[in-house]
């Protein structure tokens, strides 16, 4: 197919899941003062303030415009680029991706988080669309130990919603979208555990039961590391496989998605299907991996060996134990047989499945992905998506290498717009210079055979790129320039786009 002119491909075409806007917005930084008003007064526009610094505003804005929506009002008072997304009266659920409050090494946080400037002109939109009625939602379900209170005021989100609740009669709210959340106690390799429960709705399981991808796989192996197994195991047996979601997120009409672009260890990259990792409100029954060595049956590590099954036995002991003495020597004789490695080498150094090899965390992220989807208010998984999304992926600010909490960064200054997750993560690790062919996680997401729950209807070749002024499809995007991430150290050399 030969490339199209921007404008001809959007007169033929109507709002629909395949297309995706690459949008290089000539801005590689964000600004920094709230509440990140635009830098003109557009015609659709009803503030009085600007910002003429403000390059964020105006790339949100174009993303909207190259996608297509509402372009018969574009450039005037009446465009609404929501308005085939949105009613008025509707609930809608924004999830930023606020999944750590720091950069562990103290460079730059917004290769890791949401940048609030990025949340302001998709708040002005959707609120014109929703006509001042309905409920804005916003909020999100980090790790087990990091602290939301602080990655909200760091991404500068939690001041800027402050400010615009004062400014429209729509309802909004924000909270920690977790049940409990972990403090560090004395005892080696054990987080301990508080209640946080803000979500005013509840919360409510979702089973995936057949239609999950862990259907047939070997629930007593499944781990994620911070948890009991015995958790894991009661949410994934018995044709059971089910995830805690709030009901503040299910009682939702839109979904907008605001995540960034960054690689990660087990994943290879964390884009928009990753992004839904935060919203479970509890992280105990979301496999991470599968015990043991490739050639035992799982992905914990690659080559067998008897140490690093000891060690899982010994934590799992000390995750699970009521007995405190016993807690403690497991801790300490794991951490022994763990150094042991510094004199007699493991044959890999993987351990936890954070590498190339990881067969595990896709299937719950696809099984999210469909709960997302599919899930009703109630939880029960239909057959016809239950809400709407949309996608607006941050790569002003990046992260490479070591992500996705300890990544590099990097400024392409770039955003992606899309509606479907799916899409975007194969245009987004494309753009990386990723062979999606190469990450389970997307390859799998296209390839779900569940034709009653698919993340998306259709194939690699529907999708439609629009990147400056043409629109290519997904093999002649490969050809053009990409930005050259350097991946997870244990995903180089094995993800690469040839």
């Amino acid at each position: 197919m030969a490339p199209l002119a921007v404008k001809e491909y959007l007169n033929i075409m109507n709002i629909n899941d395949n297309k995706v806007v690459v949008n290089f917005i000539n801005s590689k930084n964000y600004p920094d003062k709230i509440p990140f008003d635009p830098p003109e007064k557009y015609p659709e526009y009803t503030g009085n303030s600007l910002n003429s610094e403000n390059k964020i505003y105006a790339g949100v804005r174009d993303t909207l415009y190259k996608l297509g929506l509402d372009s018969e009002h574009y450039d005037t008072p009446q465009w609404n680029p929501f308005k085939d997304l949105i009613n008025p009266g509707m609930t809608v659920f924004i999830k930023p991706n606020t999944v750590t409050h720091e950069h562990e090494e103290k460079k730059d946080v917004y290769s890791v988080i949401t940048h609030a400037s990025i949340v302001r002109p998709l708040l002005d939109y959707v609120c014109k669309a929703l006509h001042n009625s309905g409920r804005i939602i916003v909020g999100d379900s980090q790790l087990y130990y990091c602290n939301f209170e602080k990655a909200m005021k760091i991404s500068r989100i939690e001041q800027l919603l402050q400010w615009y609740k004062e400014q429209t009669p729509v309802e909004f709210e924000w909270f920690d979208l977790r049940m409990n959340k972990a403090y560090r106690t004395w005892l080696y390799g054990r987080w301990g555990r508080t209640k946080v429960e803000q979500d005013p709705r509840g919360y409510h399981f979702v089973d995936l039961g057949e239609r999950s991808c862990f259907n047939g796989i070997d629930p007593a192996r499944l781990r994620i590391a911070v948890s009991s197994y015995k958790n894991m195991y009661k949410h994934h047996s018995n044709g059971k496989h089910e995830y805690l979601f709030p009901g503040s997120f299910l009682q939702s009409d839109v979904v907008i998605s605001i995540p960034k672009l960054k690689t990660h260890r087990r994943t290879a990259v964390t884009l928009a299907l990753k992004n839904f990792m935060g919203i479970p409100s509890w992280k105990d029954s979301l496999p991470h991996f599968i015990t043991g060595s490739v050639q035992e049956g799982g992905d914990q590590y690659i080559y067998p060996s008897m140490r690093k099954r000891i060690c899982t036995f010994l934590h799992d002991q000390v995750q699970t134990n009521p007995y405190t003495p016993v807690k403690f020597v497991c801790a300490v004789t794991k951490r022994l047989i763990w150094d042991s490695h510094k004199i007699i080498p493991f044959k890999d150094d993987v351990y936890e499945a954070m590498w190339y090899g990881n067969d595990t965390l896709w299937r719950t992220l696809v099984d999210l992905n469909r709960a997302v989807i599919y899930a009703d208010k109630k939880g029960k998984i239909c057959d016809i998506p239950q809400r709407k999304l949309f996608f607006m992926l941050d790569g002003v600010v990046a992260g490479e290498k070591n992500g996705p909490l300890v990544p590099d960064p990097v400024y392409p200054g770039v955003l992606l717009g899309a509606f479907n997750p799916v899409t975007t993560d194969a245009v987004g690790a494309t753009l990386m210079g990723f062979d999606i062919e190469k990450i389970p996680l997307i390859r799998n997401a296209f390839e779900s055979p569940d034709v009653g729950s698919r993340l998306f209807e259709g194939d690699l070749k529907d999708i439609r790129i629009i990147n400056g002024d043409k629109i290519y499809n997904l093999n002649e995007f490969k050809k053009q320039k990409h930005l050259d991430f350097e991946p997870h150290p244990n995903w180089k050399g094995h993800v690469e786009l040839n």
